[in-house]
This record gives C-alpha cells, sequence and structure tokens, in this order.
C-alpha cells in the first residue's frame, strides 16, 4: 500500500464515522425533545449494558482475524470470516438467552427495550463480519456503501418512530434493529461469496484460542469506558446520566474525527510495519504526529463543537452536560495513545502485560466511581474516566521492548507536551463551571492550542521539514519490502 493509497482509504473511511457522528447531531433536536433527560439516560444504560455483553459475544475474535490474516495470509478469507462469524453468533445467542432469562426474572422497566437491542446487536455481528472483510480486502468503497445504507435506515427509522409513532426509548432502539436487519439482507447477495466459507472447526480453536485470552483484557477496557453509566444509574439518577451521557457524545465526535477512521485504516499497516526497520521508524513517527497534533486538535475544535451544541439543543436542561466534553475528549486522546502502542505490544508477544494492564485500569476505574460519584456526580465519572485512561496509557508506556530500546530517546518530550495538555483540561474545566462565556472559551482554548504547538517545535519533537520527512521514511519502508 502506498501512502497515496493510505490517504485515500483514510479519507474514504473517515466518511462513514464522521457521517455516523454528525447525523446524531442532526437527531440531537429529536432526542432533546421527545426524551426528557432521563429517558436519555435510561437509553444509554440499555445501549452500555448491551455494548458490554456484545463484547462478551465477540470473544476477542476480531482481533485474531487480523493476527491470522497478516501472519497467514494463505488462509482463505471467506473461511476464516465465516468461522469467525459462526463462533461469534453461537456465544451470542447464549449470551442472549442468558440475558433474557435474567431480565425477565428481575423485569426492570428497561425490560424490553433491553431486549430489542440485544436483538439488534446478534444482527450486527452479520453486518460487522460484511465491514470487515470489506477492509482485509482494502475496499474502503464497500465499507462505505454498507455503512451508509445502515446509516440512512437508521435515521429514516428514528423519525418516524419517535416523531410519528411516538415510541419514546424504545423506538430507538427498535431503529438499530431494523436497520441493521435490513442492511445486513440487502448486502447479503453481494458478501455471500465472501464471507461464507467452508467451516473448520480447527480454525474455530485457532480464533479462539488467540482471542480468548484478549476477552478479559477487553472486557476490562469495555468495564473502564462504560460503567460510569452504570455507576451513575446506581449511585446518582436518570437524569444526571442523561447530562452526563449528552456531553459525551460531543467528546465522542471528536475522537471519531481524530482516531475512529485513522485506526481502521491504520490497523492493516500497523501489523506489517514491524517486518522491517524502516517499518518500524515509520510506526514510531507516525506516534510522535498523533501524540503531538491530536491534543492540539481538542483544544481547536471544542469550542466549535460548544457552539453548535447550544444552537441545536433545543431542551436548555441537557446543555449542562458539556461541561464534562474536555475532560472526556482529552480521555480519548489517551485511549488512542494506548491502542496505538497496543499493536507494538501485541506484536512482540507482550499480551499478558495488556491484559494485566486494562485489569488494573478497569479495577481503578471502578474504585474511582463509587468514590467520587456520590460527591460530584457527572464530573467525578469523567474524572475516573480521565484517570484511568491515564494509568493505562503511563502502564503500556513502562512496557519494555528490547528490540525497540532505541526508539525510547526523546519519549520525554512527548509525554510533557500532553502533561501541559491535561493541565490546561483542568483550568478550563474549572472555568466552565464558574464561566461558560464564549468569547473566553474561544481564547483559552486556542491558546492552549497555540501553546503546545509552540512547545512541540522548541523542544524538537517537529519542524517545518517534519511531514516530508515522515513521507521518505514510508517510501524507504515500502520500496524495501517491495525488494525482498
Amino acid at each position: 500500500m502506498k501512502i497515496r493509497q493510505l490517504i485515500k482509504e483514510l479519507s474514504l473511511y473517515s466518511v462513514e464515522p464522521i457521517t455516523l457522528k454528525l447525523v446524531s447531531f442532526l437527531l440531537i433536536p429529536i432526542y432533546t425533545f421527545y426524551l426528557l433527560p432521563a429517558e436519555f439516560g435510561l437509553l444509554q444504560f440499555v445501549i452500555s449494558i448491551g455494548t458490554f455483553l456484545r463484547s462478551i459475544s465477540q470473544f476477542g475474535m476480531n482481533t485474531a482475524f487480523w493476527k491470522f490474516r497478516n501472519a497467514q495470509p494463505e488462509k482463505d478469507l471467506s473461511s476464516l470470516s465465516f468461522n469467525l462469524m459462526a463462533a461469534q453468533l453461537f456465544i451470542g445467542m447464549l449470551v442472549f438467552l442468558l440475558s433474557v432469562v435474567v431480565v425477565f426474572a428481575t423485569d426492570p422497566i428497561w425490560k424490553w427495550p433491553f431486549i430489542v437491542y440485544l436483538t439488534a446487536l446478534l444482527v450486527k455481528l452479520v453486518l460487522e463480519n460484511y465491514l470487515l472483510v470489506s477492509r482485509a480486502q482494502h475496499n474502503p468503497k464497500q465499507y462505505l456503501f454498507i455503512t451508509l445504507t445502515q446509516l440512512i435506515l437508521f435515521v429514516t427509522c428514528n423519525i418516524l418512530f419517535l416523531s410519528v409513532f411516538g415510541w419514546g426509548v424504545l423506538g430507538v432502539v427498535m431503529a438499530y434493529l431494523v436497520s441493521f436487519f435490513t442492511t445486513s439482507v440487502l448486502y447479503f447477495p453481494r458478501m455471500k461469496t465472501a464471507v461464507f466459507g467452508n467451516y473448520s472447526t480447527a480454525m474455530v480453536k485457532e480464533l479462539l484460542h488467540f482471542g480468548g485470552p484478549l476477552l478479559l483484557g477487553n472486557l476490562s477496557i469495555l468495564i473502564l469506558s462504560i460503567s460510569d453509566r452504570w455507576f451513575l444509574m446506581a449511585l446518582s439518577n436518570e437524569t444526571e446520566l442523561g447530562l452526563y451521557s449528552f456531553g459525551y457524545k460531543f467528546a465522542d465526535l471528536l475522537a471519531t474525527f481524530m482516531t475512529y477512521a485513522f485506526q481502521l485504516a491504520w490497523t492493516p499497516i500497523a501489523w506489517k510495519s514491524f517486518q522491517s526497520e524502516e517499518g518500524t521508524r515509520f510506526f514510531h513517527e507516525v506516534e510522535k504526529f498523533i501524540m503531538t497534533f491530536f491534543p492540539i486538535i481538542v483544544f481547536l475544535a471544542l469550542p466549535v463543537l460548544f457552539s453548535l451544541a447550544g444552537l441545536m439543543t433545543g431542551n436548555s436542561q441537557y446543555r449542562e452536560g458539556l461541561q464534562i466534553t474536555y475532560i472526556i475528549a482529552l480521555s480519548h486522546v489517551l485511549y488512542a495513545f494506548y491502542i496505538f502502542n497496543s499493536v507494538k505490544n501485541l506484536h512482540y508477544n507482550k499480551k499478558k502485560h495488556l491484559i494485566i494492564g486494562n485489569i488494573l485500569a478497569a479495577m481503578l476505574n471502578t474504585f474511582l466511581n463509587i468514590l467520587l460519584i456520590g460527591e460530584f456526580g457527572m464530573f467525578g465519572a469523567a474524572w475516573a474516566t480521565l484517570i484511568s485512561y491515564a494509568f493505562m496509557y503511563v502502564w503500556i508506556e513502562g512496557v519494555r521492548i528490547e528490540e525497540l530500546a532505541f526508539y525510547r530517546k526523546g519519549r520525554w518530550k512527548l509525554l510533557l507536551i500532553n502533561l501541559v495538555a491535561l493541565g490546561v483540561v483542568v483550568y478550563i474545566t474549572v472555568s466552565l463551571r464558574a464561566n461558560t462565556n464564549m468569547a473566553l472559551l474561544y481564547a483559552r482554548s486556542w491558546g492552549a492550542a497555540a501553546l503546545i504547538l509552540a512547545l512541540a517545535y522548541a523542544l524538537g519533537v517537529i519542524s517545518p521539514r517534519y511531514f516530508s520527512v515522515l513521507k521518505n521514511i514510508y517510501t524507504d519502508f515500502r520500496l524495501r519490502k517491495k525488494e525482498s
């Protein structure tokens, strides 16, 4: 893959998550008009539980897919994807049946929305398999068509079920089910050859063997990222959860621009980077880039998102939730650094260190949520998230890989830049609680972006020649790979 192709795939992959988040913005007036903050909180609670159970169904095997796809490219892609899907659907059905028994026994108020959403996630396992194969084939256009079809259906169903039928929270989860199912059926004729291969018990065992140990780590990350909703529901109330989830959505939009699209295109390349010295060097130059510019993007973009939120939120009760956005946005940046480094650690068989770090971070997050939410509400949940993600990144930085010792030189400069970013986030968050003047927010946030850029230049992390050097390194990496 040439750098031009990487840029092309980045731009195409970014359309899907960015469009998804932008459409979520367009749905905000509908959600805030038809759902009270407490109902919105209940919706996010259901989604968080479903997301956790979905991770159990996946069983860490999506990572195993990329491991075997790149390490053993001779394996038939359709058989690999089919065995992955079969194993995940089997586990998913067991999780679904057990969950249904539990909710009928306990009879919570969110019983039916939860059952509908869990059904939607079962169907989504098939759709995600289509998308995984599209990425493996380096076919971002197909990926884009599938996701945009689902997105259009989801938006249409949301409008219909909320504004016409008045189904409330149940209407939103029904929109997920209808859009996932319809899209899977529509693209089945096109995808059946690529996705449905021969079943192999041996291949399933290989996927489970590699993915199983990762499950505990993946669940720990999920607990870290979504358990704040559970604790807010238990230790505070649905309204506080709704406000927190509202502010979280805006930080999540920014994370989509920064990290998700990049990760989709980068993951297939990253696994190949360490096969040569040039590839390893390129990997670390890209890491330097994201550790410098992601915090800058946060400070440039967040005031703009605040302005948009004020214009698009019909119910003024929701706006209080925006105060936690800076904290969550920096948490996403730290998580992006962690994910980027995790590929390196998995390549050098440091899987155990990743799992231990994830478990410890989840335990820390649980402790902090219990300690802080009762006293500080949604701000306690936000700080618990930030501190836990910071711990994850520091932990993975501490894992020493002898083969890469050379590249650790000067890393203190990158850590200093992000420590300054953390200090600014604390200052802006405290200021927001006292004064929400938008002019001051723009001045403080954009001033912080300028400060970080100046610091990066002063420390020699980047220079005017940085981007041309990055391109030349990648070109050398690809030429050497072709020669070998």
